[in-house]
């Protein structure tokens, strides 16, 4: 979850920066576009996973803190709303680059991104501890192939690029392990030159 949390920190980030700089450029703006799309999916995807299957299991077993769990839940809200009014103008703008458009969606995501970055860290200071022995490693495999489910085929390579990017050589080689084989072959074959190239054109 961790390495997760970095691609959500990262990637959302910096999308004030992208949307702002595909003003007028429907070239780029089909390019931030859906990179955009891709990472609000992503973000919904992990908040609709621990609404509906870790949260659940850590109120049941857990002596949590009412107010920490209520935090949780209202900072998903707050973030929520956020992708929602970000994904409204998101197709229209993927065609046209409207700059005032351009302009709502870059202010929506810096908005969001206190709450967000507040949240992420209060997850792993305060919820994981309490994880790590109260959710079965059957549960937790089950949040992470909830996330897997939600990402297309074709995607799951550059997605592996994203989630590794700032991991260090002992958290690699950890998340990878449970990666199929075929997987882990793929990606050094093709999806890491694939993730490098893409996310050179996305970044600028």
């Amino acid at each position: 979850m961790v390495l997760i949390h970095r691609v959500l920190r990262r990637e959302l980030g910096q999308l004030s920066r992208l949307f702002r700089s595909a003003a007028n450029d429907r070239a780029r703006s089909k390019v931030v576009g859906a990179h955009a799309r891709e990472m609000l999916d992503f973000l919904h995807t992990h908040h609709t996973g621990e609404d509906e299957l870790l949260f659940p299991l850590l109120r049941e077993r857990a002596p949590l803190d009412p107010e920490l769990m209520d935090r949780m839940d209202a900072q998903h809200a707050q973030v929520d709303h956020a992708v929602a009014a970000i994904g409204a103008e998101l197709p229209a703008w993927t065609a046209g680059a409207d700059a005032a458009a351009s302009e709502r969606m870059a202010d929506l995501v810096e908005a969001m991104m206190p709450t967000l970055i507040a949240h992420l860290a209060e997850e792993e200071h305060k919820l994981l501890p309490i994880v790590s022995v109260t959710v079965t490693q059957k549960e937790w495999d089950a949040l992470g192939k909830h996330g897997m489910n939600a990402i297309p085929l074709k995607r799951r390579l550059v997605m592996l690029g994203h989630i590794t990017e700032e991991a260090d050589d002992a958290e690699r080689l950890r998340f990878l392990h449970v990666v199929p084989a075929p997987a882990r072959l793929a990606y050094n074959l093709i999806g890491r030159r694939q993730f490098t190239r893409e996310t050179a054109k996305i970044r600028g």
